[in-house]
C-alpha cells in the first residue's frame, strides 16, 4: 500500500485520520514486508493485531495465518476492514483494546503466538502492559513505536528512564530494536521517526502479577523501595526489610537501583506461601 492507495481508500470510504487517536496510516510496502518477515506468520500461527487502521498490514497478514483477529477502536473502518480481513477469513472486533476482556474474543481461551501493533505514544505503555498481562505465553510481540520511546523501553537500572515498562518487557523476553521508519512512510506524516521493535519470549515463565508489584515498587520513585512498596498496603516494612536482608541488598535502596531479576526475587520472597492453604 502506497500513499496514493491510502488517499484513494480514504476517499472511497469517506474517511480521514483522527489526530485524537494518533492515526497515521502506514503506506510503505517495503516496511510492511519487513514487519511481516519479523512476525514469521504461517498457517499454524494465531495472530492478534491491535489497531489495524486501514488494514495495510492486515490484508497481507490475514492470509498467512491460521487464525487472525484484529481489534480496532474506530468503527468508521468497518466497511474497509470487512473487505480486507473478514472476507479473507479473519475476525475484527470494534472495541477499545484497553477495555477488552478475554470473554470478548471469538475464543476466550485464545492465546496468540504473535501480536502486532503500531502503538500511538499516548497509549503505548498501557497497551503493552495489558498485552503482557492478557497473553503471558505469547512468543513474539512486534510493535511500532515512536523512536523517542525507546529510551523508556530499553532503559537500564540507575537511569532516569528506568521504570516498570523497561523492567516488565525485560522479564517478558529478549528485546530488539529492528529498524527505523521515516515519517514519509505514513499518511499523514507524523513529526517523529518511528521504530519497529520485537520482544521474543525465551520460554521463561512470566507472571502477570509482576505488573502490580513493579508498579508499586515505583509508586514513590523518590523514596526508598521499603517506603514505596509498603505504601501499597500489601507488604509491611518489616517483611520488605527481611527480604532485602535475605538478598544482601541495603535497606536504603531505591527501586531504580535494582535489576529486573532482583525485583522478581523480592516478589518471590514477599509472596512465598501466600497462595498455600
Amino acid at each position: 500500500m502506497n500513499k496514493l492507495e491510502v488517499l484513494s481508500i480514504l476517499d472511497q470510504y469517506g474517511l480521514s485520520a483522527k489526530k485524537s487517536l494518533g492515526q497515521n496510516f502506514l503506506c510503505n510496502d517495503n516496511v510492511i514486508g519487513d514487519i511481516l518477515d519479523l512476525a514469521e506468520l504461517d498457517k499454524t500461527t494465531t495472530c492478534l493485531e491491535i489497531g489495524p487502521g486501514l488494514g495495510a498490514l492486515s490484508e497481507k497478514a490475514v492470509g498467512l495465518c491460521g487464525t487472525y483477529v484484529a481489534v480496532e477502536i474506530d468503527t468508521r473502518f468497518q466497511d474497509r476492514l470487512s473487505e480486507v480481513i473478514t472476507e479473507q477469513g479473519g475476525t475484527v472486533l470494534f472495541k477499545d483494546y484497553l477495555a477488552l476482556g478475554k470473554e470478548d474474543l471469538p475464543d476466550p481461551s485464545m492465546e496468540p503466538d504473535v501480536i502486532l501493533s503500531n502503538l500511538p505514544y499516548y497509549v503505548m505503555t498501557p497497551i503493552m502492559l495489558k498485552v503482557m498481562k492478557d497473553f503471558p505465553s505469547c512468543r513474539k510481540l512486534v510493535f511500532m513505536v515512536e523512536e523517542e520511546a525507546l529510551d523508556r523501553i530499553f532503559a537500564r537500572p540507575g537511569t532516569k528512564q528506568y521504570g516498570p515498562l523497561s523492567i516488565l518487557t525485560d522479564l517478558f523476553g529478549k528485546k530488539i530494536k529492528c529498524f527505523n521508519v521515516d515519517s514519509g512512510s505514513f499518511y499523514p506524516a507524523p513529526n517523529t521517526v518511528s521504530s519497529v521493535i520485537e520482544i521474543v519470549s525465551e520460554g521463561n515463565t512470566w507472571d502477570p502479577a509482576w505488573i502490580g508489584f513493579v508498579e508499586s515498587a515505583f509508586a514513590l520513585r523518590r523514596k526508598t523501595l521499603v517506603n514505596s512498596l509498603s505504601s501499597s498496603g500489601k507488604y509491611s516494612k518489616e517483611s520488605i526489610l527481611t527480604a532485602l536482608k535475605a538478598l544482601g541488598i541495603k535497606e536504603t535502596v531505591r527501586s531504580e537501583e535494582l535489576s529486573p531479576s532482583d525485583l522478581v526475587k523480592m516478589y518471590e520472597i514477599l509472596n512465598e506461601g501466600k497462595d498455600e492453604n
